[in-house]
């Protein structure tokens, strides 16, 4: 004689006991697999407190650099000219305020210039001062 057999009738259920162990993996697996990267560069000092205007005018040296030229106190330099120049004024045995040189740059300048130019500050003992300028109100 055959035994019958009796099926349940009506929904099946998926089986989500295991959704969170295959949720925690997968997080696990993207921060393993995600590149993690330091970023190269070099460690510059801000310069702290107000300066008075006749101070900056008369001692405190400035690098204006705009798309195709550098300028080292108002004249065209190269960049080994600058690097020779920064060292000649000896920065690195300087205190406060007087190792500050301060960088101008226009908007179009190439990241590669603006940087070198900031790491031979930094080279020469210097601390850079950006200079930057107040956007006019629009009308």
């Amino acid at each position: 004689m055959a035994i019958a057999r009796r099926y349940k009738t009506g929904e099946t259920r998926v089986p989500t006991d295991s959704l969170s162990d295959i949720a925690f993996l997968l997080i696990i697996f993207f921060i393993l697999t995600t590149s993690i990267r330091q970023i190269t560069g070099f460690s510059t000092e801000m310069p702290a407190g107000e300066k008075k205007a006749e101070q900056q005018a008369d001692k405190t040296p400035t690098i204006a650099v705009n798309n195709q030229t550098i300028r080292f106190n108002d004249e065209v330099v190269t960049m080994d000219a600058l690097r020779q120049r920064l060292k000649s004024l000896r920065l690195d045995l300087k205190s406060g305020d007087r190792r500050v040189v301060m960088l101008e740059a226009t908007g179009s300048v190439p990241y590669q210039t603006y940087y070198e130019v900031m790491a031979a500050v930094s080279a020469a003992g210097g601390v850079v001062g950006v200079v930057t300028e107040e956007k006019s109100a629009k009308r």
